[in-house]
């Protein structure tokens, strides 16, 4: 299982988790993708509460862009945890909604038993 610890840390490299916010211990309830003229986003519905949802994502929902350098990696961790119904998915989000107008930016996800800390 060498390649899953390579697959987390690219996962994650991207973004600066100290100005992020985590949804911890969450299941992915659903998920889809759609294409706009150059550009793929991957939506994500998350279970539990969302009332700290950054505003603009009136539909309480997550964005993952294929503009970011960590899209493949986390697309696949994603649809692994929804295939598997894993109960242990933390989102890490920033607080804009640049990927999806009415969808909150998706920095990183971590699947299981993992800390985000090297």
């Amino acid at each position: 299982m060498k390649g899953k610890g390579l697959l987390f840390i690219t996962a994650f490299m991207s973004f600066n988790l100290m100005s992020a916010d985590y949804f911890i211990d969450r299941a992915i309830i659903g998920i889809g993708a759609y294409s706009s003229g150059d550009f793929s986003v991957l939506f994500i519905n998350v279970d539990g509460d969302k009332r700290s949802m950054a505003s603009c994502a009136t539909t309480e929902r997550f964005a993952i862009s294929s503009t970011a350098a960590n899209y493949k990696e986390m697309v696949t961790l994603a649809m692994t945890a929804y295939a598997a119904k894993d109960k242990h998915v933390e989102l890490i989000v920033s607080d804009t909604c640049n990927h999806w107008g009415n969808s909150q930016d998706v920095l990183g996800i971590k699947v299981g038993e993992i800390t985000w800390s090297l």
